[in-house]
């Protein structure tokens, strides 16, 4: 036998046995053969079962986590639709209360201005004894402009005077509109021309009453921004003499704008005479309400 057989045999097998072709030898190298394939075969099992249990196990854990993720998924989902409901439960109660912010030309109107020129009203609670809550009472937007009377026409029994150009403008605010906390932020009186700027916008009642004197066709107007009349009251006074008087009351509900200009104006230009006392003849203004977005009055 050459060196090449001789490395491949096993240990155990003597020259003398193959020599001899000994049956034991045979038979050893037979169950050799056998422990060999079983060996083989058992590595070639632990080879394909091995790596599908670690694939198992990978795809166990993958689907656990999967399975987590889902579950955070859904908590995140539920937590935010009920944020959501909160969201939209809060702005339905807010909706009314929205208002328009103002609007410039060019760039955008600055908060800081928008913030000064709207009150913000808050709501003030106080505790009573009883450990109940109650509302602070709100103060009622109103003015009443009462015909101005100089001493000079009280002395000598006329009062009455000539409008300017139509216009009435000897006015004063009411006594009480000074005791009522009310300021320059809802009403402002121009005493040069008599004319009444609105500074919060709303739905306003508006009266007004001229006590005018002389015969003849009389009548005026309440005018909005010196061009629109909003109201009108006319009288018919032929049966009554020049020194005669006759009042003249109308009354009406309007939506008025910031900054709109109140003003009351005789039908004629000239020879117009009226009585300005507080009593005969004034005029004044009621904020009733205000407009959301929808147009809908809110009370104030």
């Amino acid at each position: 036998m050459d060196h090449e057989s001789q490395s491949l045999k096993p240990a155990f097998v003597t020259d003398h046995c193959i020599r001899e072709n000994c049956p034991k030898c045979v038979h050893l190298q037979r169950r050799y053969c056998v422990y060999l394939c079983a060996m083989c075969a058992v590595f070639a099992f632990i080879n394909m079962v091995v790596p599908i249990y670690i694939l198992g196990q990978q795809n166990a854990n993958a689907e656990s986590d999967i399975l987590n993720q889902l579950h955070v998924l859904q908590a995140r989902i539920e937590n935010l639709e009920a944020i959501n409901n909160r969201g939209l439960s809060v702005a339905t109660e807010l909706h009314d209360d929205s208002v328009d912010l103002p609007a410039k030309e060019g760039n955008d109107f600055p908060l800081s201005e928008f913030l000064k020129e709207r009150r913000v009203k808050r709501r003030v609670f106080k505790k009573g004894s009883k450990g109940k809550r109650r509302h602070k009472p709100k103060t009622l937007e109103a003015t009443q402009i009462e015909g101005e009377i100089d001493n000079d026409a009280i002395a000598n029994n006329h009062w009455a005077y000539e409008t300017l150009s139509g216009t009435f403008h000897k006015w004063q605010y009411a006594d009480w509109f000074f005791k009522s906390n009310a300021d320059d932020k809802h009403f402002k009186l121009h005493f040069g021309n008599g004319t009444l700027e609105v500074m919060q916008p709303g739905l306003y009642l508006l009266y007004s009453q001229i006590t005018l004197k002389g015969n003849g066709t009389q009548g005026y107007h309440v005018m909005r921004n010196d061009k629109d009349p909003i109201l009108a009251c006319y009288s018919n006074n032929m049966m009554l003499h020049e020194e005669d008087k006759t009042s003249c009351f109308t009354m009406g509900m309007f939506k008025l704008d910031k900054r709109d200009i109140i003003s009351v104006k005789h039908i004629s230009t000239s020879g117009v005479r009226a009585v300005f006392t507080s009593n005969a003849s004034f005029f004044g203004l009621v904020r009733l309400g205000r407009f959301n977005k929808r147009g809908v009055v809110l009370a104030v």
